[in-house]
């Protein structure tokens, strides 16, 4: 696929021909913003307490070998393999090491030490056998069979090697990174600084929470959901509450939002109704892509950009606006904090409940639940799936994938599901 780039593409609707611009298909937009998304490009040094949920803005190389000993997998006894005799594996109990505790033996007879896990092998010996599969007798312990030369041992290097490279830049830090980080003895790395992102809704039916709703009102839900998702991230956004279908306020905050951010948020306006004034704004002040997606829920959803900054406009239903906030922005967002490639959301298959028909042409999430049995995973849709119906998202655990070339999925037969464990 063609190198491409956002004037282009706004200037020359020619670049366009291989999609209709008015209603781009889900893999064409995810191919477009990893290669239209650009990285900011500062960095700093942090404490590796508080890198979670950062990018690696550089190659973590070790400066040791893990582990930096041989040492035991396990509780049991080590010795010398080639001191076992055919017939009569019986070796002398010679004494104990513990973790942290090394022994300094030049035994060369028959002997064994009772080593707990982690405990250093001493020089010269290179077979553990678990304690639950010896007898003791005496000083001496027995087996009924002979173990492999080197098992049960962790050997130097064996996880990390000294100079390796642990972690590679545009790695997006989770626990078990630091966890890797703290074995290595590092302390500090070097990260992306994080976005700058602002947001707000839109429209004149929307309230605030603590005011009282009126017929035809809305709370603004979208809000506190597009909140939440950021901070889940351990991001933080400048919030710029809720504006009024509004030309001109609108295009003030807009170019005030692209003065004071990385990535500009909103919620509703992008629509076709008389007061969804959005595309029309940004026109004015930025350049648009996206207007509209081949997803359900999720149609109306705009990306562009302003200044210097990238613009999502997610729809204001508020289903429609979590699906293309995890969809799409979710992983844009990493993108733009410096991660290697756009992460799609991971998928496992399970055992459809029920059978599914529908028009095709769109890729759809599909609100369901999803549960483990004895015969594997089942998954069931919800029966309310209409794009203001935040319960019925509360209530669910997953979504279904239904391609758009998809028209019918029967029942028991195995389907793509994403989990909102992890994603959510």
């Amino acid at each position: 696929m063609k190198k491409i780039n956002l004037t282009d593409l706004y200037e020359d609707k020619g670049c366009l021909s291989e999609y209709d611009p008015n209603s781009l298909s889900y893999n064409k937009a995810i191919l477009y913003l990893e290669q239209l998304i650009q990285p900011i490009k500062k960095t700093k040094k942090i404490s590796i307490e508080d890198a979670e949920g950062y990018i690696l803005a550089k190659d973590v190389k070790s400066s040791i070998n893990v582990p930096n000993y041989d040492n035991s997998a396990m509780d049991g006894y080590v010795f010398r393999h080639q001191s076992l005799k055919k017939n009569n594996n019986k070796v002398k109990l010679f004494g104990k090491i513990l973790a942290g505790h090394p022994v300094d033996s030049n035994k060369t007879s028959n002997v064994c030490f009772k080593i707990m896990t982690g405990g250093m092998i001493p020089k010269g010996f290179d077979t553990v056998i678990p304690q639950e599969l010896v007898k003791i007798d005496n000083d001496f312990i027995c087996f009924d069979f002979q173990p492999k030369k080197g098992a049960n041992i962790r050997k130097t290097g064996e996880d990390i090697s000294k100079n390796e490279i642990a972690l590679k830049k545009g790695t997006y830090i989770n626990p078990l990174h630091i966890g890797l980080l703290a074995s290595l003895g590092i302390s500090q790395i070097k990260v992306f600084e994080h976005l700058k992102i602002g947001f707000f809704s839109t429209g004149d039916e929307v309230v605030q929470l603590g005011e009282k709703i009126k017929p035809g009102q809305v709370y603004d839900s979208n809000r506190y959901l597009i909140k939440s998702f950021i901070h889940k991230m351990n991001l933080h956004f400048n919030d710029y509450g809720n504006l009024s279908d509004n030309k001109p306020k609108l295009e003030k905050q807009l170019k005030k939002a692209s003065e004071e951010n990385d990535l500009i948020i909103t919620t509703g306006g992008v629509s076709v109704g008389e007061a969804d004034y959005m595309k029309e704004v940004l026109s004015n002040i930025g350049k648009v892509l996206f207007w509209k997606m081949s997803i359900k829920p999720g149609r109306p959803m705009a990306f562009g950009k302003i200044k210097k900054s990238f613009y999502f406009g997610l729809p204001g239903n508020p289903v429609s606006a979590a699906v293309t906030f995890l969809q799409f922005v979710k992983p844009s967002i990493k993108l733009m904090m410096g991660n290697s490639r756009f992460e799609p959301t991971p998928t496992l298959e399970a055992k459809l409940g029920q059978k599914i028909i529908r028009k095709k042409g769109r890729t759809e999430f599909i609100r369901a639940h999803l549960k483990k049995t004895v015969k594997g995973y089942h998954v069931k849709p919800l029966a309310q799936q209409g794009s203001g119906m935040l319960k019925s998202m509360s209530d669910a655990n997953c979504f279904i994938f239904m391609a758009e070339k998809e028209e019918v999925l029967e029942k028991n037969t195995n389907v793509k599901v994403i989990l909102f464990d992890g994603l959510i």
